[in-house]
C-alpha cells in the first residue's frame, strides 16, 4: 500500500483571500483559506465567514493601543510576532479631530460634559509630555 502522506512536503503555506467590499454572498463576506505547497500548488481550500474568522483570531490576540513619542497612535498585540506596519498608525491630532467632529457628537446627549472631561484628560496628558521634555533637558 502506498502512503500518500509520505510524499507530502512539510513546507506548507497558508493563504487567506479576504473578500472585497463588493464580494458579498447571501451568507455575508467569506474568506477563502488555501493551504498550498511551498511551490504554489494547492493542497486544499475552504471558505469561512469572515466574521467567524475574525472572532476566532481576536480571541487569541490581546490588542492594545500604542502612542509613539511623535504622537502616532497604533494598535499592537502580544499575539503577533511582528508589530503592525507604521503606515496603519494615525496622528493623535487627527484622532482627536475625528472624535470631536460634528458627526461623532450629534448623537451624544451629554456631549458638552464629555468634551469637558476629554479636555481635562488632554491637559493632563500635556502635563506628562511637559514633564518628559523637562526630564530630558537635565544633564
Amino acid at each position: 500500500m502506498n502512503d500518500a502522506f509520505k510524499r507530502l512536503s512539510t513546507d506548507l503555506v497558508l493563504i487567506l483571500h479576504w473578500p472585497l467590499d463588493e464580494d458579498l454572498s447571501s451568507a455575508g463576506p467569506r474568506v477563502v483559506i488555501e493551504l498550498q505547497f511551498i511551490d504554489g500548488g494547492t493542497l486544499t481550500s475552504m471558505s469561512v465567514p469572515s466574521e467567524q474568522l475574525l472572532q476566532a483570531a481576536t480571541q487569541k490576540l490581546v490588542p492594545y493601543p500604542l502612542i509613539s513619542p511623535a504622537g502616532l497612535v497604533s494598535i499592537d498585540s502580544d499575539g503577533l510576532p511582528i508589530p503592525l506596519p507604521e503606515s496603519q498608525a494615525i496622528a493623535l491630532d487627527h484622532l482627536v479631530a475625528n472624535a470631536v467632529s460634528t458627526d461623532m457628537l450629534e448623537d451624544e446627549p451629554d456631549a458638552a460634559a464629555m468634551l469637558a472631561e476629554f479636555r481635562a484628560r488632554l491637559l493632563k496628558s500635556l502635563e506628562h509630555v511637559d514633564q518628559a521634555i523637562a526630564s530630558l533637558a537635565k544633564p
